[in-house]
């Protein structure tokens, strides 16, 4: 296990930034952190690396504690935050190099790094060019360069992706799951929850300061979301009549082709399949269209609290009569500003 944190606590004058957070990263794993501005994202990610001390609470982070050791801690990680870039005067090479060495790596050592990872990233040709004058894109890609580099077993990465098109963004998914396979762990941050599921293992969702979930996104929809369903078929009149014998919550036409039903039960999907097939109308596709963002939206806005059980998550508070899934449920007020 690369993270275990246990209880952490960090208070500010005007809020409580982490409440009782406890989370665990395990080896070849991409585990994502979800959660509004001012969530307690960053400072979650500034006490596992050390940067801030938390009032409570245990974290051990690649064997070692953060508390005793923060300095210690720093040494095995490779760390980007969604920061303004620095050393703008710099050429690239020269950047790369210089935190090279400073991952102890000597000499021509130092240069062939640099060299690597700059290949790695798609921007050699930039070698000599000044880090002010690159796209913004190219100035992202130059930062993971930096980080990739690092002797690291855990990479801290905010907003990884920011800034970066699309074909260097399929491209980087690959060079991040590579480098996880090889017994690294990734904790990613992002406020992108649909580009997340081509590239997280688990998600945590913090909110107000409290980790409400813990889960693949598997887990996260079975538990959280209506089953809802697209369909497409060779008739959508004859099944929209079909499908009023399926018990369902909702029931509409889509584009051409195209029916939307929302379940009331995910087993029912067979009785759907079924329905069709016996008045003879061609199911061409069923998919489900549930995403990370409507999860994201049902434990945000619910206003109940949430809590993780292994080895998918258990929701407190709520019983049959009290709960339905299909329902946002009423917004949690706010604790005021939260500068975290």
């Amino acid at each position: 296990m690369l993270v275990q944190a246990a209880g952490l606590v960090k208070q500010y004058p005007r809020v409580r930034a982490l409440d009782q957070v406890s989370l665990e990263i395990r080896e070849g794993e991409v585990f994502g952190l979800f959660g509004p501005n001012g969530a307690g994202k960053t400072t979650c990610l500034r006490v596992l690396s050390g940067l801030t001390e938390p009032d409570a609470g245990t974290a051990t982070v690649c064997g070692v504690d953060v508390r005793a050791r923060p300095n210690e801690v720093r040494r095995n990680l490779g760390i980007l935050f969604d920061l303004p870039f620095p050393y703008e005067d710099m050429a690239l090479g020269q950047y790369l190099t210089f935190f090279a060495r400073m991952s102890a790596h000597r000499g021509a050592a130092a240069r062939e790094r640099a060299s690597w990872a700059m290949n790695l990233l798609g921007i050699p040709h930039h070698v000599h060019s000044r880090i002010g004058k690159l796209s913004m894109g190219e100035r992202q890609r130059a930062e993971l360069a930096r980080v990739l580099m690092a002797p690291a077993q855990l990479l801290l990465l905010d907003e990884p992706f920011s800034n970066v098109d699309v074909d260097m963004r399929i491209g980087l998914r690959s060079v991040l799951r590579e480098w996880v396979s090889r017994g690294g762990a990734i904790l990613f941050t992002s406020h992108n929850l649909l580009e997340s599921e081509a590239i997280v293992d688990r998600y945590a969702f913090i909110n107000l300061g409290r980790i409400v979930a813990v889960g693949t996104a598997r887990e996260l929809k079975e538990t959280l979301l209506a089953p809802a369903l697209q369909l497409e078929v060779s008739d959508v009149e004859r099944a929209m009549a079909v499908l009023e014998t399926v018990p369902h919550q909702t029931l509409g036409r889509g584009g051409p082709g195209l029916v939307h039903i929302g379940l009331l039960a995910r087993g029912d999907a067979a009785k759907v399949a079924k329905a069709l097939v016996e008045a003879g109308v061609d199911l061409l596709e069923m998919r489900s269209v549930g995403t990370m963002e409507d999860v994201y939206a049902r434990l945000t806005r619910a206003g109940y609290g949430f809590l993780a059980q292994k080895p998918a998550i258990r929701i407190l508070g709520l019983n049959d009569d009290s709960f339905s899934r299909s329902s946002l449920g009423a917004s949690e007020k706010s604790r005021g500003n939260r500068e975290v």
